[in-house]
Order: C-alpha cells, then structure tokens, then sequence
C-alpha cells in the first residue's frame, strides 16, 4: 500500500488533487466535519473544554472559531480533543483499504503524529488569478 499525505493551505486544490488520483481518500476535513455535526461525545468533552464557546448540538464552525480566535490556547485543547478521535477514524480508513493504494488529505493542522504513516507528501500551492 502506497500512501500519499497531500497538504497545503486552505483552499489550494487539496481535494481537486486528491480526487484526480481515482484511489480512496481519507478527507480529514470532512471527518471533522461530520464529527461536529453528529458526535455528542466530542461535543460534551468540547463543551466541557470550552462552556463558553461550545454550547449547543451541532456544533457550529462559526462557534469553533470565535473560540479560536478569542485564546489562541483554545486551538490546543480542540486539537487534543479532536485529532485522536479523526485518527482512529484514520486507522479503520487504512484498514479497510489496506490492499489499495490510499491517498490520504489532511487538514494543515493534522501534523507529525501521521508522519509515519505517510510515504510520501504532495505540497499543493496555486497563484490566484
């Protein structure tokens, strides 16, 4: 199994990227996504975390990052809430597709604790025009 970590900055053709490929794909992005719309567990240990923020189901994006952007701190503790439970979601991705060719996006955040699991990177950068 080859596996591919594609990264870069928001909205510089990550996805587009990793779709032209035709392998399966791990979108931690959507993962997070779908996390905050129908996790209640994330939702209690963030709420928990973050009372002031996090306060009602779904969670809304808007609420992550007004928490973000209100105590850079507050990144930490939703990153060492979130990234364990995407990289089981990670694990059973690469289990499932162990006899294919995996290509796997992370979000810029998703950082070194997958660098062993990734053969190679693709740096994706595009100029405006």
């Amino acid at each position: 199994m080859i596996r591919i970590g594609i990264v870069g900055d928001i909205g510089c053709g990550k996805t587009y990227v990793a779709n032209k490929f035709g392998y399966p794909v791990f979108n931690a992005d959507k993962e997070v996504e779908k996390l905050y719309k129908n996790d209640r567990n994330c939702f209690r240990k963030l709420n928990k975390a973050l009372p002031k923020f996090i306060n009602s189901f779904p969670i809304s994006k808007k609420a992550i990052s007004l928490a973000i952007q209100k105590n850079e701190f507050n990144l930490k503790k939703i990153v060492k809430i979130v990234h364990p439970i995407i990289r089981k979601k990670m694990n059973k991705f690469l289990i499932k597709n162990k006899k294919k060719n995996n290509y796997f996006r992370r979000s810029t955040s998703f950082r070194k604790q997958n660098q062993q699991k990734i053969r190679y990177n693709c740096f994706c950068r595009f100029k405006k025009k």
